[in-house]
């Protein structure tokens, strides 16, 4: 059932990678002139221009809602849409680890949890992976923050292809049950959940390797 689940999530899984990088080209990152143009979330807070191709991209599945208008001054202006999963409960699964463990989101409670939910057979998940590992090693000391990811893959797929190409968050297989849980939409995602058990961060592919980071140091001093 796993297997079939997991060939069933891969199939739709390849089609939204390819879906991101037609995407990535449809919307590409717009180009600054000191002065003349600006980017902000939903909340009128002025965004880096890659955290702004981050937020556009977080549902590259959804229509595009970004605003854009010509201030009296001559300034171009980027409003964003919100980010919909943010500040929502996250849902709750159990999985089982590569190392014989099991891990549920509740029993997580209280810490700070990165997500990542990818598949063997997506080229942006594997292009992402080395720069998620080097990422993690920010963190190794704090034992508040837990980096879990997640795939639908076979366990034993999955074995094989870390042998290969190590990815060094806590690995979960054969767990399509507790992807389908986020509707995620297309991989890959990445996820921070806050102690509280609230989405603080959902994207897909990032840019914005600085926001991320103080997502999750802002998340650990609470």
């Amino acid at each position: 059932m796993f297997n079939q689940m997991g060939r069933t999530l891969n199939s739709m899984g390849l089609a939204a990678a390819v879906i991101i990088l037609a995407a990535a080209a449809v919307f590409p990152q717009a180009k600054v002139s000191a002065g003349k143009t600006i980017f902000r979330d939903s909340d009128g807070n002025l965004v880096s221009n890659n955290e702004f191709v981050d937020i556009r991209m977080a549902n590259f599945h959804y229509p595009d809602a970004t605003v854009m208008r010509t201030l009296e001054d001559g300034t171009v202006e980027f409003r964003l849409q919100r980010v919909p999963q943010e500040g929502v409960l996250a849902q709750d699964f159990s999985v089982r680890t590569l190392d014989g463990a099991t891990v549920s989101l509740g029993e997580l409670r209280g810490k700070v949890v990165v997500l990542n939910f990818w598949f063997i057979g997506c080229p942006v998940c594997r292009a992402l992976k080395p720069k998620l590992n080097e990422f993690k090693t920010r963190f190794e000391k704090d034992s508040d923050v837990v980096f879990l990811a997640l795939t639908a893959d076979p366990e034993d797929a999955v074995e094989k292809f870390l042998k290969k190409e190590p990815f060094d968050y806590v690995q979960a297989a054969d767990a399509g049950p507790a992807i389908k849980r986020y509707s995620i939409g297309g991989y890959p995602k990445n996820i921070v959940i806050g102690r509280t058990g609230e989405i603080v961060y959902w994207r897909s592919t990032i840019k914005a390797w600085d926001k991320f980071e103080s997502v999750i140091r802002t998340e650990l001093a609470k």
